[in-house]
């Protein structure tokens, strides 16, 4: 089920990006290669956590800061191409009501 919620988001960040190319939309392409980068870094984050937790290569962090590092990511980029997206949005409709 997760499965197929993952795919449905996937192809609709890329329908999302489509579109966004084809209206030539640049804030739109920037945030939904942001989202799609997340969605990509969500699946090998923790095949990489993993590796670094076995290898014991900490990078001289504890054990928490690491892990809150790791979780604080797709946050952060979920952030910026939020915000992209809202500020792009806001430019072109503020061009359209001036027009």
């Amino acid at each position: 089920m997760i499965l197929l919620v993952n795919a449905i988001f996937i192809s609709s960040l890329i329908f999302g990006l489509m579109l966004s190319i084809k209206h030539a939309f640049k804030a739109g392409v920037y945030s939904f290669c942001l989202l799609l980068i997340n969605q990509v870094y969500e699946v090998i984050a923790p095949y990489f956590m993993d590796s670094i937790i076995n290898n014991h290569e900490q990078l001289g962090m504890t054990m928490g800061e690491l892990v809150s590092i790791f979780t604080l990511i797709p946050k952060t980029m979920e952030m910026i191409a939020i915000a992209i997206l809202v500020i792009g949005l806001y430019k072109m409709w503020s061009n359209k009501k001036q027009t």
